[in-house]
């Protein structure tokens, strides 16, 4: 199946800004709940929860929601399949303080001391004095009921510091809080092949917080009286974990002052508010659970239902037969914390239309979190709904591909590749014609022939430019491709599309018209072989990766260098003037046996790594320094100088990173393609992987190379005349400043 010429998917996508219809910007607010709660939902942790099958089922009601209140129906919905309360849809109404005069601070009902924090003060130094004053009634109290059902405004900020100040007195034996457990991602773990990146995802668990009591304390029991607004400190956590405290709560027991929380705006005045942490006791259990709950609109006063319950408890001693378990059910599986791998839905290659919306929704999500160039990701919010659309009218495996071609392409990374069924652009180049094309004063012309016994039958030359392909203007079958493949900036788009020029179906030939040198047309039938295509194609071939030129000069294909060659070379090189070091491709990995040996200036560091950290859903971004390899031969002090161009990719742009930190290298060509960073991946419905930078380098002085490319100190682009004269134009260049260099 490859995506025949004459359809493109980048007529059927709507650009920014057009309008999207109501029922797709549904599914889209759906796909960002989602995604929220995929990378940061405790829950999601341990494998339990089948989180696609969630979105699967609310999609239908995310299309058809035709009010604010079905949208938010249908994402609460989803929402409960977590069985967490704290994860829900809300409505956002204003809090409204009351206004009524609080009572005493400190009052006995009888034998129990009663504490009412809900209260403002003027400032601090009016708090300090007040809670002081409250330290000799605590230390002869055997019950105590604390009020906290803060009543709204600042009162909970004042809670909180009231419980500061009262925290050795209100503890009557040794406790400790629960502590605090969140998932963590460091990029985006690998879901298919190998990566150097060094991907993980964890679970991080903080240091739980022990309190003391003052000596002398005497045993208590202990009612906390809680609202939804109540400010559940580490210190009020650590009384709820003892079996002499009892818990009564006014309308439930709400811990969203205790956890991380992510909120989303939802149409209609809604909130999707989802957990993002969660308390682990000391015997290992989560959650929390109330002693007593009564309905939010009880009366609050003594002779209340929960006031009521606070008293009984104290002064029976019966604490109730709350565990501490969970607030949820248990649910089946592992508890061990694992790395999910995304389900491929790998049959059929057609996927139905809810997975098809699940592959548009998890691919969005995952950039959104996890690539590490903001300036790759244009107009992003956009980007969901709007390819939800094309997603949903697929009407075949094909059509399909190319949504999810096109969506890859929206991302400006040059190291995007869509890979189905393990194999990189299967749609667009099972096989590839003999002929290297490259683009030039903005034509693609020949610039190499690995096949000379075909293309000479077929009368083709060096600096022949295509005009058509397949009997399709090459401009036409150009912007095709240009809206399939992802590349950082345009001339590395450019450089892509000439390399797939000519691709197409195993075994079939592909005809192409050229005009020459002299103006005159020809027509070639060329045949296609996997042989040729630009990813398996072996880089050309001399005796030897290096040679000497003309005024002892050294030249070495770093294309074609490998690491065990490096000392061979140098010792050839060590009398040279200086080195040409051609970076005009990929290499093979000679870089950390080379640039140990090139540090003449005594460098340590060859890059500075960026990667996004996920820490409890916020995006946050993790930076190190990777360091230059110590060298263990002599030094080569000769003058350096890397060629490069937009073909300089990934780990070609990492090895003139290291080149030039270590000896100072001037680059001459043009711009590199801007994709440096090792690679991760995502996988999709229909057994389909995209590949994307996982990580972004700057230069050790902090200049960008991710989605720019390393800029030369000279730059030289090569001509249509020199190429058809012969002529080599960057290395020409490159050769004249050695010479200019060591004529000094």
């Amino acid at each position: 199946m490859l995506l025949g010429a004459g359809v493109g998917v980048g007529a059927e996508v709507r650009g920014p800004g057009a309008r999207v219809e109501p029922a797709l910007e549904n599914a889209a607010v759906l796909g960002r709940v989602w995604g929220e709660v995929k990378y940061a939902h405790p829950a999601l942790a341990t494998g339990a929860v089948d989180w696609d099958a969630a979105l699967l089922a609310a999609l239908p009601g995310a299309l058809a929601a035709s009010t604010p209140e079905a949208l938010a129906a249908t994402v609460g919905g989803m929402l409960r399949t977590l069985e967490d309360p704290l994860t829900r849809v809300v409505r956002d109404e204003p809090v409204v303080a009351t206004s009524t005069a609080p009572g005493p601070l400190s009052r006995w009902v009888g034998d129990v001391l009663v504490l009412d924090l809900d209260r403002r003060f003027a400032n601090v130094d009016a708090l300090y004095p007040a809670m002081s004053a409250l330290e000799p009634e605590l230390a002869r109290a055997r019950r105590v009921v604390i009020d906290l059902r803060v009543s709204g405004g600042d009162a909970a900020t004042w809670a909180e510091m009231s419980l500061g100040f009262l925290e050795r007195s209100l503890v009557a034996e040794e406790l400790t809080a629960p502590a605090e457990r969140f998932r963590v991602y460091s990029g985006h773990p690998v879901q298919w092949g190998p990566s150097s990146g060094g991907y993980s995802a964890s679970v991080e668990t903080r240091l739980a917080r022990r309190f003391t009591p003052v000596s002398g304390t005497p045993k208590r029991s202990v009612a906390l009286l809680v609202n939804a607004r109540t400010p559940l400190t580490p210190l009020v956590l650590a009384l709820m974990s003892t079996p002499r405290t009892r818990i009564v709560a006014q309308g439930g027991l709400d811990e969203s002052s205790a956890v991380r929380t992510r909120t989303l705006p939802l149409p209609g005045g809604y909130r999707a508010v989802v957990r993002a942490s969660e308390l682990v006791f000391a015997s290992g259990a989560s959650g929390l659970l109330a002693d007593v709950t009564v309905p939010v609109e009880a009366d609050e006063g003594d002779s209340g239902p929960a006031f009521q319950a606070a008293l009984r408890g104290v002064r029976s001693g019966t604490m109730g037969t709350r565990t501490r378990a969970s607030a949820s059910p248990s649910r089946p599986g592992s508890t061990l914390p694992i790395v999910s791998t995304e389900a491929l839905y790998e049959d059929p290659a057609y996927p139905p239309e809810p997975h098809r919306l699940l592959a548009v929704i998890r691919f969005w999500n995952v950039m959104r979190f996890f690539h590490p160039d903001p300036k790759a990701l244009r107009d992003w919010d956009s980007v969901l709904p709007t390819f939800l659309g094309p997603a949903r009218e697929a009407a075949d495996a094909r059509a399909y591909t190319q949504v999810l071609y096109t969506l890859a392409a929206r991302v400006h990374d040059g190291h995007i590749f869509v890979a189905e069924q393990g194999q990189p652009l299967r749609a667009l180049a099972e096989a590839n014609a003999p002929v290297v094309l490259r683009p030039i004063q903005g034509r693609f012309i020949v610039t190499e022939l690995p096949a000379p016994e075909v293309t000479r039958a077929a009368g083709i030359q060096v600096g022949d430019e295509v005009v058509a392909v397949d009997q399709e203007p090459v401009a036409l079958h150009a912007r095709r491709l240009t809206s399939l493949l992802g590349a950082s900036h345009d001339a590395a788009r450019a450089e892509r599309v000439a390399s797939l020029l000519l691709a197409g179906a195993d075994g079939k030939h592909v005809e192409v018209m050229l005009q020459g040198a002299d103006g005159r047309l020809k027509e070639s039938r060329l045949p296609r072989s996997r042989d040729f295509l630009p990813f398996l194609r072996p880089p050309p071939r001399d005796d030897a990766p290096w040679k000497m030129l003309s005024g002892g000069i050294g030249y070495v294909d770093l294309r074609r260098l490998r690491a065990e060659s490096v000392d061979p070379m140098l010792t050839a090189m060590k009398d040279t003037r200086g080195l040409v070091l051609d970076l005009r491709g990929y290499p093979q990995g000679s870089a950390w046996a080379l640039a140990p040996r090139l540090n003449t200036r005594g460098a340590t560091t060859s890059a500075l790594i960026s990667r996004p950290r996920l820490s409890a859903g916020e995006r946050l971004e993790e930076r190190f320094p990777t360091l230059l390899p110590p060298g263990n031969g002599p030094l080569y002090r000769g003058h350096v100088i890397l060629l490069v161009d937009a073909r300089t990719l990934s780990q070609g742009e990492y090895t003139a990173m290291m080149v030039r930190a270590a000896s100072g290298a001037r680059l001459v060509g043009s711009a590199t393609a801007g994709a440096v960073g090792d690679t991760t991946n995502v996988c999709l419905p229909g057994a389909v992987c995209v590949l994307f930078t996982g990580q972004r380098f700057e230069t050790p002085e902090g200049q960008t190379v991710q989605g720019v490319g390393l800029r030369p100190d000279v730059e030289v682009h090569p001509t249509l005349e020199g190429l058809r004269a012969g002529r080599d134009e960057v290395l020409e260049r490159a050769l004249s400043l050695l010479n200019e260099a060591t004529a000094r």
